[in-house]
């Protein structure tokens, strides 16, 4: 928009300054081109003022950005808690405050460069009008020119000399939006690194044979270290599979892989023996539901909140409901003062607010309202209660019958239940089997179901609490 105000008003004053430069021209042919030079300065300082403040710009922007994230931590209520408990109200406000003098002061130096520079540029334009007066009023005493002359040839330059800086400030804006356009199209001439075939093979709209992670080694970019290192895991189709290992093992790196945010560096993914690579990735996205890590916290209502991942379903409230009441949620919906028309969040409205494992049963129910073939669902109780936990693993299994299921979890008590259990460490599949046969194998999951499961166990030696202990506890 700022090119094409500007680009107009060049136009605007460009026919107006040939028509004074016309009316210029009748008192020597060499004004016009002495109007130019006299504002040429002008041009040389606007320039000159545009590049330092885009340099001014690109340097402070991580400053800026630091000082945005400061602020977002002391007016968002989710670090409100910690704030107050660790007293870093004052801290944080101290650093914001410190960004934004350092910003400031380095803003208001520019400013007063910019101020100095216009001046003297304006200076000498002034100077070269006088001295042009001076001139043409020599002439008027000597009786060379009229007294209207001299008005005619003030009114004319001193006009001249207005376009002449209006003209060259529109042109000196163009030049600083170009400097900050070659930003934003270096921006949008960033290609995906995962390409659509320029003939996708169809895809299957059921799995009949599984996936099979082929030999897959990925590592995300700007990284050295491999998240998957030479990994190979089969799916079966209908099949529920849970993969576990410690953090940072390579387990959600999964399912980025089968959503094709990324395409692995070597080896592949396919999906009836076809190769992820093959399918359009829209189409492959739509035969996926998942359950992400960290869902997103929609401030809409209930009902938008599960609609979300299936919009070509509309607002089919029944197809919402099946999906709260096979998350565990429903109830808990009912409870809101409206329902499932109930607003959540504070962003948009005075809406109401749902505790970890109610914002997690909600994002559960918008997976399963896309009645998708493939379902992945990463740490799928990590904010549930034991109580809601055992309820919704009692259901599981109804919950995705006929559909093929990857389980990423920290929980053994979740992981026994699936068909097969694939422990994954550093990027590698160690073990693979059921939940009997690797408690049988004595590896690392054996291990950790051991350290888990007596850890929950009481402590022979330790003497029972007394019931007012209990009471207490």
């Amino acid at each position: 928009m700022a090119l094409l105000e500007h680009g107009g008003s060049i136009l605007q004053n460009g026919i107006t300054l040939l028509a004074l430069a016309a009316v210029l021209a009748r008192f020597g042919m060499w004004l016009p081109v002495l109007l130019l030079l006299s504002t040429l300065p002008v041009l040389y300082v606007t320039v000159l003022a545009n590049q330092r403040y885009h340099q001014w710009w690109e340097q402070t922007t991580a400053d800026r950005r630091k000082a945005h994230y400061f602020d977002l931590l002391l007016t968002f209520p989710q670090a409100a808690s910690e704030l107050r408990l660790f007293n870093l109200g004052h801290h944080f406000h101290s650093l914001f405050a410190g960004l934004r003098l350092n910003l400031r002061a380095a803003r208001a130096d520019l400013l007063r460069w910019q101020a100095l520079v216009r001046l003297s540029a304006s200076a000498i334009a002034m100077v070269v009008m006088a001295l042009l007066v001076l001139w043409l009023g020599w002439r008027a005493v000597r009786g060379l020119s009229s007294i209207g002359d001299l008005v005619l040839f003030y009114q004319a330059f001193s006009r001249g000399q207005g376009l002449m800086r209006a003209l060259l400030s529109n042109f000196g804006q163009i030049f600083s939006s170009a400097l900050f356009l070659e930003s934003l199209f270096s921006f949008l001439e960033e290609r995906s690194q995962v390409n659509v075939p320029a003939r996708p093979v169809p895809a299957p709209t059921q799995i009949s044979q599984g996936i099979h992670f082929r030999d897959v080694s990925f590592r995300y970019p700007g990284s050295n270290e491999l998240a998957l290192d030479h990994f190979d895991l089969t799916i079966p189709a209908g099949a529920l599979v849970a993969v576990v290992g410690p953090n940072g093992a390579g387990k959600s790196t999964l399912i980025k892989l089968l959503c094709r945010f990324y395409d692995p560096n070597l080896g592949s993914v396919e999906l009836d023996g076809i190769d992820l690579r093959d399918l359009d990735p829209d189409e492959l996205r739509r035969m996926i539901t998942v359950l992400f890590q960290f869902p997103v916290r929609y401030h809409a209502s209930v009902a938008e909140n599960i609609a979300l991942s299936d919009l070509l379903l509309g607002a089919d409230r029944n197809a919402i409901q099946a999906a709260a009441r096979s998350a565990g949620i429903h109830e808990a919906i009912m409870r809101l003062p409206e329902g499932y028309d109930t607003m959540l969040g504070k962003w948009l409205a005075e809406g109401s607010e749902l505790s970890g494992g109610e914002w997690q049963k909600l994002a559960l129910a918008r997976a399963f309202l896309r009645q998708s073939p493939l379902i992945a669902l990463d740490e799928p109780t990590s904010f549930m209660d034991s109580w809601a936990e055992t309820d919704w693993l009692d259901r599981l299994r109804t919950l995705i019958a006929g559909r093929t299921a990857l389980l990423i979890t920290h929980r053994f008590t979740t992981a026994m239940r699936a068909d097969l259990i694939c422990v994954v460490d550093a990027g590698r599949v160690v073990e693979i089997g059921t939940h009997a046969e690797l408690l049988t194998r004595g590896g690392l999951y054996a291990q950790s179901w051991r350290a888990q499961t007596q850890a929950a166990q009481p402590h022979s030696e330790a003497p029972p609490p007394k019931r007012a202990q209990v009471l207490t506890a």
